[in-house]
């Protein structure tokens, strides 16, 4: 029998003793409290002390932690100010002294900029967003570069070259940093034109593109502007426009800039299209698992249709996900073409299957201040789960939604164990926080100033920064001639760990411009529970305490206005289904949002029920095009007396009847001011279409009623109007809306002549 050498013995006990004193170390370390913490400078001072402790998640007076100290080091060298960190742990009498040694980046003692004509050293500095005394940051002098490229294109330079050079100064730990700018030759686009083409019109052709020619408004929508890049990818979208067509071999075989003018070139794009091409027959290989008949009838080309480059690529994604959404996280599929006779084609999926796998670790990195919990509820799937692809894509999309990262990566990597896989997320986080300052105008509440706060990564726990914990702060502040609010809330999104919205708001509000007869006051607060149902729908409820005044009526004001006169208590619970599946918020393609409501206050001075159906949909019709349909149906009564004036119906305005003025639809006094009613009826079909970049027209029918009483669907009395608009998207200033309407049928009160409304800085 073999015996190990005699030195093995007292080398394992060595060992052993060895580990075992690094063990008992960490956890001394670990049952220390830190009693200081000093900043050392490995190589010049060009930090202050204080913004580094500032970064600093240990504290005087705390219990050392491993993690903690990790934190720190993440804190320092994500700050950008500081390459290299360590630290140090020195035993006291009384606990641990903590050394922070840091090199620190050098820092800017000049900035210069050697070329520009076009833009002053002064407006180039601004935009920069540096300063004398900041470090040297590789990535802030990229972003830098790349911001004063952005302006040179934006100002129709797009042939700009720039460069950022890093010079050491006399002075110790200060260098000066040199933009060399090629401004090139202003160039504008002034007519894109085409040859070859019979498949497709010069004007859908300039659709397809982004590049396009100078229109009147190009100072505020910056069409007519170059960028080359944007160039390439313009002669990439002709030719999947031919590919998507059939036309497979179709391609751009000349771009050509012909100078017309010292600023002014035309676009000249010569096109080959080639033969149209339908497929013949949609073949599988190496299925295994599924059959052809279980993915077969969800393909969107088929044979007998004409061949598309993007049908081809959306049938990819789909077996890919059939396959991926049942565990075969590996799934590869090829689309081979091969030629089945005169412009004819076959299409052959080639699949390579893999095995199911399973959820093992789910990794988190990158947040270093959003806590992991904010993000692992996001991500759908578990350790144990089967890795359902779909659901990983899902993941990323809903962290990418919180709007708290910069990037996302959600991706599966290997592990030791067989068919298992990690899921690894990589974040890279971002100022969540936003004070906005903005000046709108409207033609209902004139003109008014808004300054809001917000922190959509709020945590009331986390004092003093409160950010990290997923919950959003508002607090907005409006003022003008016609209102007056202030409001500030909270909510929790994940109320104890479930997905349940939770919130509260406090407010104020002046409402001036309700009437020219009288004022009216909230003063209030609410609380929402928000519970989602689906991606597209949700069920609410919102509790509301608020106190209403109705005071300073007119001297003219008749008296069944004046009997609306005083204060008012509500308790108010209100509930609502909501299904929106809209594409976009501000210019909605597809999709529709309906909402179901029902409301109830008692428990005070108002004692009032009402229903509400809402209901949009929209169609994405040929040229961009787009038609929508909408209605509205509303219905207010009390348990005894009538609802007072504030929760009764009204028509009329930028927001519903455009051709009569707000609220003057419905019921009226004997002087003409309305009074609102007990049911209301509105419908409104609208069709917008582009005009140039940012700016849509609109034509659109309205027609309603407001009636007294409740439950009354009397037409009778309805108006209706028809109009036009415009309807543009700002810079800076966001979506602008224009609106002509003409009356139709108009009762007593309202004359035919038409009205202009308008909302400008929403």
């Amino acid at each position: 029998m073999n015996q190990a050498p005699r030195f093995a013995s007292p080398l394992f006990g060595l060992l052993l003793a060895f580990f075992a004193g690094l063990s008992v170390t960490a956890q001394a370390q670990e049952e220390q409290i830190v009693r200081e913490i000093e900043i050392e400078y490995d190589g010049p001072k060009t930090i202050a002390e204080q913004r580094i402790r500032a970064l600093l998640a240990t504290k005087v007076g705390q219990p050392y932690s491993n993690e903690s100290v990790e934190q720190d080091i993440r804190n320092l060298l994500g700050s950008g100010d500081v390459e290299n960190a360590r630290v140090l742990a020195q035993p006291l009498a009384d606990g641990l002294k903590l050394i922070i040694v840091v090199s620190t980046r050098a820092g800017l003692g000049d900035i210069d900029f050697i070329g520009n004509s076009k833009f002053s050293n002064k407006r180039l500095l601004r935009e920069v967003d540096l300063e004398v005394g900041d470090p040297v940051s590789e990535l802030k002098l990229v972003e830098a570069r790349d911001k004063i490229q952005q302006m040179y294109f934006n100002d129709g330079f797009p042939d700009v070259v720039i460069d950022y050079r890093v010079e050491q100064m006399d002075a110790e730990g200060l260098s000066r940093l040199v933009f060399t700018i090629d401004e090139g030759d202003k160039t504008i686009v002034d007519e894109i034109r085409f040859n070859g083409n019979t498949v497709f019109s010069d004007g859908e052709l300039r659709d397809v593109m982004q590049t396009s020619e100078r229109g009147l408004l190009s100072f505020i929508t910056r069409s007519g502007v170059i960028d080359n890049a944007e160039l390439e990818n313009d002669i990439d979208r002709i030719e999947e426009a031919y590919q998507n067509a059939g036309y497979l071999k179709a391609e751009v075989t000349e771009f050509e800039r012909v100078r017309v003018s010292r600023k002014k070139v035309d676009l000249e794009v010569t096109i080959f299209e080639g033969e149209k091409f339908d497929v013949a027959a949609i073949e599988f290989t190496g299925m295994q698992v599924f059959t052809e008949e279980e993915i077969r009838p969800a393909l969107t080309l088929l044979a007998g249709d004409a061949y598309s480059a993007a049908k081809l690529s959306a049938d990819v994604g789909l077996i890919q996900d059939y396959y991926g959404s049942r565990g075969y996280a590996d799934v590869r599929v090829d689309p081979v073409i091969r030629d089945a006779g005169p412009q004819l084609l076959r299409i052959i999926y080639e699949i390579s299957e893999g095995g199911v796998s399973y959820v093992g670790k789910v990794n988190i990195e990158g947040n270093t201040k959003t806590k992991d919990k904010v993000l692992r509820r996001e991500v759908s799937l578990l350790p144990g789960d089967i890795l359902n692809a779909v659901e990983l894509r899902t993941s990323k999309n809903r962290l990418e939604n919180l709007d708290y990262f910069s990037e996302v990566e959600v991706f599966p990597s290997a592990t030791g164990a067989t068919n298992y896989k990690d899921i690894n997320v990589i974040v890279n986080e971002k100022n969540t926080g936003k004070v906005s300052f903005q000046v709108a105008l409207n033609s209902i509440e004139s003109i008014f100033g808004d300054v809001s706060v917000s922190q959509t990564n709020f945590d009331i726990t986390n004092w003093p920064s409160f950010t990290g914990g997923g919950q959003r702060f508002d607090a907005a502040l409006r003022y003008g001639t016609e209102r007056r609010d202030f409001s500030i809330g909270l909510t929790e999104p994940w109320f104890l760990g479930q997905k349940l919205s939770v919130g509260g708001e406090a407010y104020f509000r002046d409402k001036f411009f309700l009437s020219d007869r009288f004022d009216q006051r909230e003063i209030g607060v609410n609380f929402t529970v928000r519970k989602p149902i689906d991606g597209f729908s949700f069920v609410s409820a919102t509790y509301t305490v608020q106190q209403i005044s109705l005071d300073d009526f007119d001297s003219s004001a008749s008296p069944e206005l004046r009997a609306e006169e005083g204060d008012f208590f509500q308790n108010r619970l209100g509930l609502n289904y909501v299904r929106d599946s809209r594409d976009d918020l501000l210019t909605p393609r597809r999709g529709s949002r309906v909402q179901l409501g029902t409301e109830v206050s008692g428990l005070g001075d108002v004692e009032t029920y009402g229903f509400s159906a809402e209901a949009i949909k929209f169609y994405n019709l040929r040229w961009d095009t787009i038609l929508s349909l909408q209605g509205d149906l509303r219905i207010k009564d009390g348990w005894g007396d009538d609802p007072p004036i504030f929760e009764r119906l009204f028509l009329g305005g930028q927001r519903t009847m455009r051709g009569f003025d707000f609220r003057d639809v419905g019921p009226k006094d004997s002087t003409g001011e309305p009074l609102g009613g007990g049911t209301a009826l509105f419908a409104s079909a609208e069709y917008t279409f582009p005009i140039i970049q940012a700016v849509r027209g609109a034509v659109f029918y309205d027609v309603g009623f407001v009636n007294t009483d409740s439950y009354d669907f009397d037409t009778g009395d309805y108006n209706s109007n028809y109009g036009i608009g415009l309807r543009l998207q700002l810079p800076f200033f966001g979506p602008v809306s224009l609106n002509y309407g003409i009356p139709i049928e108009a009762d007593e009160f309202n004359d035919s002549d038409g009205r202009f409304s308008f909302a400008f800085g929403f």
